[in-house]
């Protein structure tokens, strides 16, 4: 069986994006690797603007990795694959469109009874404040990924801050804007692998400050995430979770394999949640696709692949054989 990981260039016409892109290569490299080492003949393409079209229709292989994670291009690729009926890891453009929609995933949430923090959807950023909105809140971008709009002053705790963000984020993005109740307490993420009927979902990693502690009011926004000079990048994550008992992470990991279900995510994804230790409840943020498969001990799916027993290589291969039983696909 031949197997082509394919992956985009950096963005470099927006340095936002740019710095959640560049790392992509090596990324691309390392799973080709780990596909290799199982006996499959295995290539690695950068997918472009120039190739896209003739890439995903000409080349001579049977199952495309996609790893693709750029803004201009993703859709596209997931677009073009679906039409020409080719095989390839993860959602096609309908769930992909989903996921990113912050809203559209909280209605899902909530259609399935898994709870999602009371949200308003703002177009001008002058429209009343709802009754039931209660501070403080954080404030996003209604369709980005990868934390992009999203920082520390996100969180506002009154009206007049929360006019002010909205109309630096309207002016900056031209999209919708959410505001949702911020919740105090621990980010957990979730990662789910399989599909219909294997789905499972690992134990949750929580996040820890550059410290090494806990802290109800630390974000795991742009900063965290991408910019490397920063102190905020060198948070990480744990896992299992130390900062919540058995019984409600169980029942946490079974609302992202619902979930994971419900959107219909294949192969693999991820779940953003927050948790409060003073309350014990629990609240579903956000739904990523096709989230970064970097190498990283402390990223969080790497942290909870190997919480479950599966080192990266493994995490990898599991990905790909989700991939292959859901099309049904003899490995030869």
């Amino acid at each position: 069986m031949h197997v082509t990981v394919i992956y985009n260039p950096p963005d470099k016409s927006n340095e936002e994006i740019a710095a959640t892109e560049d790392h992509i290569a090596k990324i691309a490299a390392t799973v080709a690797e780990s596909l290799k080492k199982r006996g499959l003949a295995v290539d690695v393409h950068q997918v472009s603007e120039k190739n896209l079209y003739s890439l995903i229709k000409q080349k001579k292989t049977d199952v495309f990795f996609n790893i693709c994670d750029s803004e201009h291009l993703y859709m596209r690729v997931v677009r073009q694959l679906e039409k020409h009926g080719r095989v390839f890891t993860g959602p096609g453009p309908r769930v992909m469109s989903l996921t990113v929609d912050k809203i559209a995933t909280k209605k899902i949430f909530t259609e399935i009874g898994v709870p999602t923090p009371q949200w308003q959807l703002f177009k001008t950023g002058k429209e009343k404040i709802h009754t039931n909105l209660h501070f403080p809140l954080i404030v996003k971008p209604q369709k980005e990924d990868c934390s992009i709009g999203i920082s520390e002053d996100s969180i506002v705790h009154n009206k007049k801050q929360l006019r002010a963000r909205l109309e630096h984020m309207c002016a900056t993005y031209r999209q919708p804007i959410l505001a949702e109740r911020f919740i105090p307490g621990i980010e957990l993420h979730c990662t789910v692998v399989g599909n219909e009927t294997d789905a499972i979902a690992f134990p949750l990693a929580e996040l820890r400050t550059p410290s090494g502690d806990t802290d109800n009011e630390f974000i795991y926004d742009f900063e965290a995430k991408w910019m490397e000079d920063s102190e905020k990048f060198k948070c990480y994550f744990v896992s299992p979770a130390p900062g919540i008992d058995t019984r409600t992470a169980k029942k946490i990991q079974e609302a992202a394999r619902q979930a994971f279900l419900a959107l219909e995510m294949k192969d693999y994804g991820r779940f953003d949640i927050r948790y409060n230790q003073k309350t014990k409840r629990w609240y579903f943020l956000e739904a990523n696709a096709n989230p970064c498969l970097e190498n990283k001990d402390t990223e969080a799916l790497i942290a909870a692949a190997n919480a479950s027993g599966y080192h990266y290589e493994k995490f990898i291969n599991r990905i790909f054989d989700a991939c292959v039983s859901r099309h049904a696909i003899a490995l030869s």
